[in-house]
């Protein structure tokens, strides 16, 4: 366990994190000040049994994911479209946009904003309706062909490649099921930020003001909490649904949030959840915490 002041993450801010299993994970983060003068760049980690590995980067990853197909790997994107793809057979670096094909009738300009692994590939989405899957290390295909131009999209997930939950601004929400994009009233008009689909078969949609849908398919039902933050972060784990904010962590009991206790050491920040084999990260900008269902401990 590492104290903040101790952390090779101490004095830079975490941008998104992604866990493999109880002793392996990846961190992006960055240099406040470098941010702050617009200096593109990225601070990646990667975390192993306690250790801490860095690499540096000239462009600003926002988003990672760790990838099983076409091959193991990471792939991290920024919102201008940079990306790279880091696999044992090597590190491809290029330009989601330039190689995503088939090319469009009229050009989209959005920024990306997330990418998440769905059956071991990944899908990056972003503004203007943009959604891409990786097919091969410099090789993207663009799958958002019936999406609108309006549909500013925050999150992407998934059961499978045949059926795919996109949300976004304003409330909106569509569904690709069988590669045919169809729009989904799920009965609310505030900006979803995180989407997630369970082992359970449930999808559980989040976003400003404390806003929780829980659906699938053409049926939606609206969770009323108490709680008003902004949601950010969905994660499934030991049965539950785990929700994030930037001020703190839930858990859905009874289709109501109730606090997460951390214990003697509890995290300043918290912002997004990523959930595998047995553990639950926590990820805010100063703090990375980890839960193995019984009990939560710092990685930094």
């Amino acid at each position: 366990m590492a104290s903040n002041e101790s952390s090779p993450l101490a004095g830079l801010l975490v941008r998104a994190a992604v866990v493999r299993d109880p002793a392996l994970g990846f961190v992006l983060a960055c240099d406040p000040k470098l941010a702050a003068a617009d200096v593109d760049h990225t601070i990646s980690f990667r975390w192993k049994s306690g250790v801490f590995n860095a690499g540096r980067a000239k462009y600003s990853a926002i988003a990672l994911c760790i990838v099983e197909r076409p091959e193991y790997g990471v792939v991290k994107v920024s919102a201008s479209g940079v990306y790279s793809v880091e696999t044992p057979s090597g590190i491809a670096v290029s330009n989601l946009f330039r190689d995503a094909s088939p090319a469009r009738s009229s050009p989209r300009f959005g920024d990306l904003r997330s990418v998440v692994a769905i059956d071991g590939r990944a899908y990056a989405v972003g503004f203007e309706g943009m959604v891409f899957r990786l097919d091969g290390p410099n090789r993207w295909a663009r799958i958002d062909e019936g999406l609108p131009e309006s549909f500013d999209i925050e999150a992407l997930d998934g059961f499978s490649d045949d059926e795919l939950y996109a949300v976004g601004f304003g409330g909106q929400a569509w569904a690709r099921v069988n590669q045919v994009w169809e729009p989904l009233d799920v009965g609310v008009n505030t900006v979803l930020t995180s989407v997630h689909c369970s082992e359970h078969g449930d999808v559980h949609a989040a976003g400003h003001r404390g806003v929780l849908i829980r659906g699938r398919g053409a049926m939606w039902e609206v969770l009323p909490q108490d709680m008003k933050k902004d949601i950010w972060g969905l994660a499934w784990f030991g049965g539950q649904l785990y929700v994030s904010t930037l001020s703190g962590l839930y858990r859905l009991v009874d289709d109501l949030l109730e606090p997460v206790d951390f214990g003697a050491d509890p995290p300043k920040t918290t912002y997004r959840l990523s959930a595998a084999n047995g553990v639950l990260w926590s990820i805010g900008a100063k703090d990375l915490m980890a839960f193995d269902g019984v009990r939560w401990s710092r990685i930094a």
